[in-house]
């Protein structure tokens, strides 16, 4: 009764409200207009939640990704595995002083040196002097011990010397086709000439005496400059699964999933990388590449002026800055830095002529001339 009543007064109240006179007509009218009133209120107020969730969206969509880069790892360029080599080099330096007539002391010298150099810790001048000094003091003692013809084969072909390192790498590995390393360099060689196939065999001989994966990441960098993409990124994955926190695989992963264009992923894979070589500036040049071919221009263009401005008092490699404006679409410094690497010698132009990453300055006359001057033993350009 008292929910009944209810109704009843406030019915009668809106029919006082409408006039009384126009009775039923009248009062469907009315509600007619507060329910239409309250739909258009409440469709207005739907669209604007959507507007402002929408309008939320886009302004997130469109805000810089939020950096993983560490400033302390940046500042770092690989210090922590710069010392571990030092620490050798003087183990080494010590044991030749004992043992004057040691070829593996005085070899293994000249190689850490070598090492020191070619992973971009420091320079030319800073290295290769103490190397050649080790090696020639090992070749005095015997020109025929398979690691010294090895070591000469290096030397010649971080001093652009073509035949000579390749006559030298093939008689090391006649003196002992079981030496894998000079295998490895020869395959490397070969890859440097865009000779793939027969890189390629040399990769396959030294994988039916390697049971334990040594030379997986080497066998990698052949499918890189092969362009063989997917067979690199499957290997470099069995390679981490074997050990996680060696660096060089996720290196070399990020550089195929960078040429498959999943950029996310080789920014994720190299961010890892970054991590576990405690900032070596050659996995930095990477990551800032694929930073850049990613549309993360700010933290690309960060890594590369902070290169700039170190290199003024310490060695950075130019083609790894180099590599950081390419992805960056800076072509004029790239090719600025890549003239530099010229006038230095360096090791890290040896690929200069398969080398992926440099496509999209292949056209460039500055970038032929550089090669040209080079003196290749064989031309190779890529067809793609």
């Amino acid at each position: 009764m008292r929910d009944s009543t209810s109704q009843l007064s406030r019915r009668e109240d809106l029919m006082r409200y409408s006039g009384a006179g126009e009775q039923t007509k009248n009062k469907r009218v009315i509600i007619a207009i507060f329910t239409l009133k309250s739909y258009i209120m409440i469709k207005s107020r739907l669209v604007t939640i959507f507007l402002t969730v929408l309008f939320t969206f886009l302004m997130l969509s469109c805000q810089p990704p939020e950096s993983r880069l560490k400033q302390e790892t940046l500042a770092s360029l690989g210090d922590k595995f710069k010392k571990e080599y030092i620490r050798a080099i003087e183990d080494l330096e010590t044991k030749a002083a004992e043992e004057p007539t040691s070829i593996d002391a005085l070899l293994g010298l000249a190689e850490t040196n070598i090492i020191l150099y070619i992973f971009g810790f420091s320079s030319r001048e800073e290295t290769l002097p103490a190397a050649r000094a080790a090696f020639q003091k090992a070749w005095d003692l015997d020109s025929l011990d398979t690691n010294a013809l090895r070591l000469s084969g290096i030397l010649s072909l971080l001093d652009w010397e073509w035949e000579k390192s390749e006559a030298a790498l093939q008689k090391a590995i006649e003196a002992d086709p079981g030496n894998l390393n000079a295998h490895h360099w020869y395959s490397l060689y070969l890859s440097a000439m865009g000779k793939f196939d027969e890189a390629m065999a040399q990769s396959d001989t030294i994988m039916t005496m390697d049971p334990g994966g040594d030379y997986l990441i080497g066998r990698g960098s052949l499918y890189y400059f092969a362009r063989r993409n997917e067979e690199l990124r499957d290997l470099m994955i069995e390679t981490i699964a074997q050990d996680t926190i060696v660096p060089w695989g996720y290196d070399w992963l990020g550089m195929a999933y960078c040429e498959l264009k999943e950029f996310e992923t080789s920014i994720d894979t190299y961010y890892t990388a970054f991590e576990l070589s405690d900032g070596l500036a050659e996995v930095g040049g990477g990551l800032g590449h694929a930073l850049g071919l990613g549309g993360q221009n700010e933290i690309a263009k960060q890594i590369a002026d902070y290169y700039a401005e170190v290199a003024k008092n310490r060695y950075v490699p130019p083609v790894q800055r180099a590599f950081i404006h390419i992805g960056l679409g800076e072509y004029d410094e790239a090719i600025a830095l890549l003239e530099q690497a010229y006038d230095e010698n360096s090791w890290f132009i040896v690929f200069i002529q398969v080398e992926p990453w440099y496509d999209p300055i292949r056209g460039d006359k500055r970038f032929e001339e550089i090669m040209n001057r080079m003196n290749f033993p064989v031309i190779y350009r890529p067809s793609n």
